[in-house]
């Protein structure tokens, strides 16, 4: 078996954290029940992922399921920190990435992210990882997220090479399984150490 590109994930893989780790704090801070961002984000996360409402919308519509009645204030403080917590670089996977583009692999960026993240923070403040990438497709600008197969089938075609010969690379085991029902080859990130020498076993193996 042939690897011929490997496609990475964005946050969790080129971001040192998500979301939750950095929001936490601030829910304890305000009283808010995590449970409650937990419900609302697998109730609403996907469809902000795929640009069909915005962050502030998302957000209403997690206090309203939860029937809170929270300020402007306190929403505006939850969306700074939300947006922030993104924009943690990995520097090791952007070390990684270059390596594996010397080494002659072609390289996807292949992420759930809406478009005004993409184009307020992700397009300026990963420019280097994104110039490294010979295909990519981000969900909100499509209106199709992970781990619908579409996704997977878009990014397969701008990068233009057969299923199996990609490697995909994401922390989210749904993600991981809805690339591999696709047809690819994935490995789950948890640690940079891991997924490197778990890449590095996996390419071994298929020679």
């Amino acid at each position: 078996m042939k690897i011929s590109a490997v496609v990475f994930d964005f946050g969790g893989v080129m971001t040192t954290s998500t979301m939750p780790q950095r929001v936490i704090a601030l829910a304890k801070e305000k009283g808010i029940d995590w449970n409650v961002f937990v419900d609302g984000f697998n109730a609403h996360r996907l469809d902000y992922d795929a640009g069909h409402i915005t962050l502030g919308e998302m957000y209403a519509l997690i206090w309203g399921d939860a029937g809170l009645s929270v300020s402007d204030e306190t929403t505006a403080a939850f969306m700074k920190a939300d947006d922030e917590s993104w924009c943690y670089r990995n520097e090791r996977t952007l070390e990684w990435m270059k390596a594996l583009k010397g080494r002659g692999f072609k390289i996807g960026i292949l992420t759930n992210m809406a478009p005004k993240f993409a184009r307020e923070h992700f397009r300026s403040r990963f420019a280097d990882f994104i110039a490294l990438a010979d295909a990519m497709v981000i969900s909100g600008d499509e209106g199709i997220v992970k781990p619908q197969r579409e996704i997977y089938d878009l990014l397969r075609s701008r990068i233009n090479l057969p299923a199996e010969e990609l490697c995909f690379i994401d922390d989210v085991e749904k993600n991981v399984n809805g690339s591999r029902a696709a047809g690819w080859n994935a490995i789950r990130f948890v640690t940079n150490d891991q997924v490197e020498a778990d890449f590095e076993k996996f390419i071994l193996e298929s020679n």
